[in-house]
């Protein structure tokens, strides 16, 4: 699922104080300004949320970090350390870091530190705040006042005898009841549908929830306009290699403007195919997706791929979408 990092970046950045407040166990937190998540190592990185931050007694660095999965690169004390250090260096402050399992099965394995050396020796011991979200009592942060952590409810414990469905159909009703604007409200959804279906059955979040955000959400938008400039710049930057091969000026500018038209449609194709694979992995999360890949790369008429991307968000099961697919 490709989306998961650009969704709870999202989320923070509309709404971080309910953020704040849970990784820090405190309501006595004022979120000051967003910082720059770039950090110089030798391959860049950016960490999911920093904030300057006010607490009672101290002005700090909060830091929290996202992750679907246990950490497989490196492991996540490491990063986690590395992540401080870089922000203790650049802000000269206290630095507070935690990391956010989202994935039921996620982050068993944290122990929430990193430590090494003696007293003779010397060396370090640093601790950061471990989260895992199907520990929470989700009743606690049902609350439509504290939007930004609504699409995380179903992730967590529901209350005492209440069914899984229930429970969803709770977090989906909260969320819809949310003082926002439409468009907030169907990224909320879309959210909400999103993780949900990482420790829940897709279908338990209803085929409107998709309908809807399709109509209303500006985060499928920004999806779109980025496919679509990317298309232009490679089509751009095809077409400025096949004018240079001709040797003329005019064959520059014709290879300019003919890649920039086939950029956008090709941006246009990406997207939309992108979209289709999202949605049918949310759905479907146990079906082998990727192998429609080749079939949808493969039709060129951009119509017949949008129809599809709708037929994603209705099919009943995947082997309907399938068998549209190859009518």
């Amino acid at each position: 699922m490709p989306y998961y990092d650009e969704i709870v970046k999202h989320l923070m950045d509309r709404f971080p104080y309910p953020f704040a407040a849970l990784a820090l166990n405190t309501p006595q937190v004022e979120v000051e300004a967003r910082l720059s998540t770039e950090q110089p190592t030798i391959k860049m990185h950016h960490s999911d949320m920093t904030f300057k931050i006010r607490l009672p007694d101290e002005e700090a660095i909060l830091h929290i970090e996202a992750q679907t999965d246990d950490s497989t690169h490196k492991p996540m004390p490491l990063r986690m350390l590395a992540y401080a250090g870089f922000l203790a260096l650049q802000h000269e402050m206290n630095v507070y870091s935690t990391v956010l399992y989202l994935r039921p099965t996620a982050g068993h394995r944290d122990p929430g530190f990193y430590g090494y050396g003696d007293d003779r020796r010397g060396g370090l011991w640093f601790k950061y705040t471990v989260i895992r979200l199907h520990e929470l009592e989700g009743e606690a942060f049902l609350d439509a006042e504290a939007v930004g952590l609504l699409p995380f409810t179903p992730l967590m414990k529901p209350p005492a005898g209440l069914t899984t469905e229930a429970w969803v159909e709770k977090c989906i009703k909260t969320t819809h009841t949310a003082a926002v604007d439409k468009q907030t409200r169907a990224t909320l959804l879309f959210a909400l549908s999103v993780f949900g279906s990482l420790a829940h059955p897709p279908e338990l979040f209803q085929a409107r929830i998709l309908e809807e955000i399709m109509r209303e959400s500006p985060f499928y938008e920004r999806v779109m306009q980025r496919g679509i400039e990317q298309g232009i710049e490679q089509g751009i930057e095809r077409g400025i290699e096949q004018g240079i091969e001709r040797g003329i000026e005019q064959g520059i500018e014709q290879g300019i403007e003919q890649g920039i038209e086939q950029g956008i449609e090709q941006g246009a194709r990406q997207t939309t195919i992108e979209n289709t694979l999202v949605v049918l992995t949310t759905r479907f999360p146990n079906a082998d997706v990727d192998t429609l890949k080749p079939t949808l790369e493969a039709i060129a008429d951009l119509n017949r791929l949008k129809q599809l991307n709708l037929n994603a968000l209705l099919a009943p099961s995947f082997q309907a979408f399938q068998h549209g697919l190859e009518a």
